[in-house]
């Protein structure tokens, strides 16, 4: 049995956060200025004092108009199943940031980002063990944007999994996508960009490891594939065809959730096989595991909505088609609004950091 561990903390000397460089940002890009601001605080900052912060930071950035207030907005709207309040977007906001903490933590320090209290059920790793060593074709984790994906990465790696994870960045990645890949590539699983001519490849790969492929699947970020089809919070949404397409080769797909960290730390599951029909069609076997995929993780989802954290834009954007067809209501408050992305983007710029620590 693989069990769970608690690091013992670790003293963190203190570091000049005026002698990191900042990534340069283009007009408007307020994702590139938070992360500046996460970069700069993140070594010097408390572990245990990020969340907080990063919920300063985020009433910061719903201090104005902007399109990822209204992104955050649709989202929250969407999943609460009513409108969301500029609470709501804050927490939002703030799950969000604290992630980047997380990725901040991990490319300065893994020991110290690692350094929090896990709450991870036994029978949780027991299960994960016990379907890879059933399996021959390694297993799927699918995961929604909740928690830190990252951290949920590294303390499987530290309990003995294999873990490759599927990510998405552009073919010509920015210094942003470039400092989010480094703390990703820092959880020390493999990373498998999405969209790429060998990305099945990859993923197979890893299967033929036995090792466990991390997924997040609550969104289907593709621009020239709709994915399948899912019902989640009364509304269409696109999966990806992935976990389907390998449950047909033999890959048991388990549905897995990390909490929001807090002061303290954080918690992680992981939920038993769900079964894939092989006897039905294949297309009806595919969409009959993606929807029972697709109800579990938006029960889920819709549980801890303050800690959905994915505001971006995504092509095929399903809160977007939604809103659309469904909630024009939710449209027409967003477009009450001027969005002003370059302002907020100055306003995070302007944190004084010495004042927020």
């Amino acid at each position: 049995m693989i069990s769970s561990t608690i690091h013992e903390p670790v003293l963190v000397p203190p570091i000049r956060t005026d002698a990191i460089t900042p990534l340069p940002r283009g007009r408007g890009d307020i994702q590139t200025a938070v992360v500046n601001l996460v970069d700069r605080l993140a070594p010097a900052v408390p572990v245990a004092r990020q969340p907080s912060l990063a919920r300063d930071i985020a009433e910061v950035i719903a201090s104005g108009p902007s399109s990822m207030v209204d992104n955050m907005f649709l989202r929250q709207s969407i999943i609460r199943g009513g409108t969301a309040t500029n609470d709501h977007v804050i927490e939002g906001l703030a799950a969000w940031v604290t992630v980047l903490f997380d990725l901040s933590n991990l490319r300065h320090d893994r020991c110290r980002a690692l350094d929090v209290e896990v709450d991870i059920p036994d029978e949780a790793l027991d299960r994960l063990a016990r379907v890879l060593s059933k399996s021959c074709n390694g297993c799927i984790l699918a995961v929604p944007h909740i928690g830190s994906i990252e951290l949920f990465v590294a303390h499987l790696i530290d309990r003995g999994f294999n873990i490759g994870f599927v990510y998405s960045i552009g073919h010509k990645p920015t210094p942003t996508e470039r400092w989010i890949y480094a703390g990703r590539h820092a959880a020390r699983g493999t990373p498998i960009a999405i969209g790429r001519r060998h990305t099945g490849a990859e993923i197979s790969k890893a299967l033929k490891n036995n090792d466990v492929v991390l997924m997040v699947v609550d969104v289907y970020p593709s621009a020239k594939y709709k994915g399948i089809v899912a019902m989640a919070h009364d509304a269409e949404f696109n999966y990806p065809p992935g976990p389907a397409r390998y449950a047909r080769s033999g890959t048991p797909i388990l549905a897995g959730f990390a909490t929001r960290r807090d002061a303290q730390g954080f918690s992680m599951n992981i939920l038993d096989p769900i079964e894939y029909h092989a006897s039905m069609p294949k297309h009806s076997a595919a969409s009959d595991l993606t929807q029972r995929l697709a109800t579990t993780i938006a029960e889920f989802t819709a549980e801890r909505p303050e800690a959905y954290w994915l505001w971006h834009p995504i092509p095929h954007d399903p809160f977007l088609a939604v809103a659309q067809r469904q909630r024009p209501d939710l449209l027409n408050s967003a477009a009450a609004t001027i969005e002003d992305d370059e302002a907020t983007a100055l306003e995070v710029d302007a944190v004084n950091s010495t004042l927020m620590v």
